[in-house]
């Protein structure tokens, strides 16, 4: 027997039209020139890269739209951003940072001319601190190279492991960069999505980020940036992806564990320790909450497309997608998508912009929308692209 999730997934939609090839339109021209207003994004060039490619992904026009010679390209320069060490780097404990970053005034592209292929830019006595490697930059370069049909074996992994150690903080949350001290559950999952993408956690003091976790739960049950702090539908998508990217028992709820036979006090609380829920149900009742038509991200605040897929894929990580009332979601998201240009604005009404747009996307996929294929919501790629990841890559692959 069907479930509801399923009766809902395959039920051809009612309303407005879905505006597929203008979407595919919008897309594409983003990738082709960036307009000016993302001009101060320039140095997240890699991330909003990732919503354009992402989206054509899901589509299911990626290969069909960018040609093989442009994807050898744009994997030779994104690869051009991976910091590395130099070969007269000092000792290991020096303050270098590496993984991927944005491109910088100092940092020419130089692709090769003589048959060798990028590893990208080395990090040494002359590199200033503000060139630096950035966590999220490393986790959407990561994406968009498996999307693009690399397997990531120019990657430097023991380096981007290493600085993920220097980045995490006592209390267990990470800050993107070494110059930026923004500790918050956003570059938690940035951390748990490199860990996971490159098959080691060794980069992961696990217990002090279950920990950071659990103490971001507010007494709302939703997740905050960090303690003492709001919950948010974006952090809380963070933490529950980073709990079901993690597995095992961080997916496991301290409210309903109960004690097994045979089980002392303190093997029973050293279990209960690596649960990152202190209360999943919790947790699933104020996602559910948060939909009005579409999804708010905070109690009390207007419906916004991109909550559609924070609390949307919160919801589906936790099994839960079949409570979400799809029609009237769907409905949201038939009114943000822009008539004209293609797209996804944040309200009805707005302008649509890149991030906006990939994640009404990502939401209408998980929905299982009609020429959108199917997603994936802890990594937020498609599930083409997960079997991709795990097949292809040489982290996975052996």
């Amino acid at each position: 027997m069907a479930t509801t999730q399923e009766t809902q997934a395959t039920t051809q939609p009612s309303g407005p039209a879905f505006q597929r090839e203008k979407h595919i339109q919008y897309f594409k021209r983003t990738l082709q020139m960036l307009p000016e207003p993302y001009t101060s994004q320039d140095t997240f060039r890699i991330t909003l890269g990732l919503f354009a490619i992402g989206g054509l992904e899901l589509l299911g026009v990626l290969e069909e739209t960018i040609s093989e010679a442009n994807r050898k390209a744009w994997i030779e320069w994104i690869y051009s951003q991976q910091r590395i060490p130099s070969k007269d780097s000092p000792s290991e404990d020096d303050d270098a940072l590496y993984g991927f970053g944005g491109p910088f005034s100092g940092l020419a592209f130089q692709e090769p001319t003589d048959g060798r292929q990028n590893l990208g830019c080395e990090c040494s006595s002359h590199t200033t601190p503000y060139d630096t490697a950035h966590l999220t930059m490393t986790y959407t370069a990561l994406l968009s190279l498996i999307m693009l049909g690399d397997d990531l074996s120019r990657v430097a992994k023991e380096p981007i492991l290493k600085s993920l150690r220097k980045l995490q903080q006592p209390n267990g949350c990470f800050i993107p960069c070494i110059t930026d001290y923004e500790p918050d559950m956003r570059f938690v999952y940035c951390a748990a999505a490199v860990s996971y993408i490159l098959n080691d956690w060794s980069g992961v003091d696990k217990p002090a980020l279950l920990n950071f976790i659990r103490e971001s739960q507010t007494y709302e049950h939703g997740f905050a940036q960090s303690p003492r702090h709001e919950a948010h539908g974006g952090t809380t998508y963070c933490a529950i992806a980073s709990l079901g990217l993690m597995g095992g028992d961080a997916f496991l709820d301290q409210r309903t564990m109960v004690r097994q036979e045979g089980e002392t006090d303190s093997e029973f609380e050293e279990r209960r320790s690596r649960a990152g829920f202190v209360d999943l149900e919790g947790t699933r009742r104020w996602c559910l909450q948060r939909q009005t038509t579409g999804f708010q991200g905070r109690t009390n605040k207007p419906t916004d497309t991109c909550y559609s897929f924070w609390i949307g894929g919160a919801i589906a990580a936790m099994g839960s997608f079949d409570l979400v009332n799809f029609e009237c979601n769907r409905g949201f998201l038939m009114e943000t998508q822009h008539k004209a240009f293609g797209g996804f604005g944040k309200w009805v009404d707005t302008y649509p912009d890149v991030l906006h747009s990939y994640m009404g996307i990502a939401s209408l996929a998980l929905m299982g929308e009609p020429g959108i294929r199917p997603l994936e919501p802890l990594l937020n790629i498609s599930k083409r692209m997960q079997e991709r990841l795990y097949n292809e890559t040489v982290f996975w692959k052996k």
